[in-house]
């Protein structure tokens, strides 16, 4: 099973973005939008971490270390970009542009999101 290690980081500017050192185009794709920056600051406000947050990512139904996903996002629209459900957080949905396929390689059905909590 694959994990994906994600950062994302509130810029000055006061908008969310994935952190990609690898990234070959312009910063700009990076930013979190329509539900995706509402997720991010609900993760970094539940690791007590503003600003900030890291996440590890499967998408296979398969428990990480035997824990259940605390977050989870179901795909229910698919075209430019991808629209989820999501389950467990405050926020309904999100959209995710195409730099999830430079992430993730494909817009998955089910998408595992596990929190890393600060003390």
């Amino acid at each position: 099973m694959r994990v994906f290690n994600l950062k994302f980081n509130k810029e000055s500017n006061g908008c969310w973005y994935i952190d990609l050192p690898c990234w070959p185009f312009a910063h700009h794709n990076l930013m979190m939008v329509a539900g995706a920056d509402l997720l991010c600051e609900y993760v970094s406000e539940v690791q007590r971490s503003p600003g900030h947050c890291e996440v590890r990512v499967t998408v296979k139904d398969n428990r990480l270390d035997g824990r259940a996903p605390d977050i989870c996002l179901r795909r229910t629209e698919k075209g430019y970009g991808a629209t989820y459900k999501i389950i467990g957080a405050p926020v309904e949905q999100c959209w995710l542009c195409p730099v999830t396929l430079f992430v993730l390689g494909r817009y998955p059905n089910k998408i595992n999101i596990y929190l890393e909590r600060n003390s």
